[in-house]
């Protein structure tokens, strides 16, 4: 979902990486976590598994607007349309603007160190089972991802925060 060049969220809406605390994986292959959230915070999420709400996705910097689930279609497509109202090469100069920068920041080498690491992560999984399979299971140590508990949202406060809640 991070590849997208604009994210738009839900008013209920959670996010939450659950790779670690489920698959016992470093992460999945499009590792944008601490450009996204910066270094502890990322840390934070993948080690506990924690969802973060919409809101804090968006001011974060993750979730570029965040509208009423009832309006969500009608708002998007609005704002889809915004954007298209620019010229074609404008808006691709703008993001090719924007890419490059962030690649030249180490983006992409940093992406492509962590599919490595990524890579590696499956391969240890796969060596210590007798049958090959690629992630952690529960005899690792990890929660059973068919059976896993729930995902909690994370509360600067507070070890353990609540499980998420969707509006009526």
């Amino acid at each position: 979902m991070w590849a997208c060049d604009l994210i738009v969220g839900a008013e209920d809406a959670y996010f939450a990486d659950v790779v670690g605390t489920r698959l016992g994986m470093c992460g999945v292959e499009y590792f944008g976590h601490p450009w996204e959230f910066g270094p502890r915070r990322a840390k934070e999420l993948m080690l506990t598994g924690d969802a973060i709400d919409v809101h804090e996705a968006h001011r974060l910097g993750m979730v570029s607007k965040v509208f009423p689930n009832d309006e969500l279609s009608e708002k998007t497509l609005a704002y889809a349309r915004r954007i298209a109202e620019l010229p074609t090469v404008t808006a691709l100069l703008i993001k090719e603007s924007v890419n490059q920068t962030v690649d030249n920041m180490g983006f992409y080498n940093s992406l492509q160190a962590c599919f490595t690491l990524h890579q590696l992560n499956h391969s240890h999984w796969a060596e210590v089972h007798e049958n090959k399979y690629p992630v952690a299971v529960p005899e690792d140590g990890i929660a059973d991802w068919k059976n896993p508990p729930p995902i909690l949202v994370s509360v600067p406060t507070e070890v353990e925060g609540p499980i998420p809640t969707k509006k009526k």
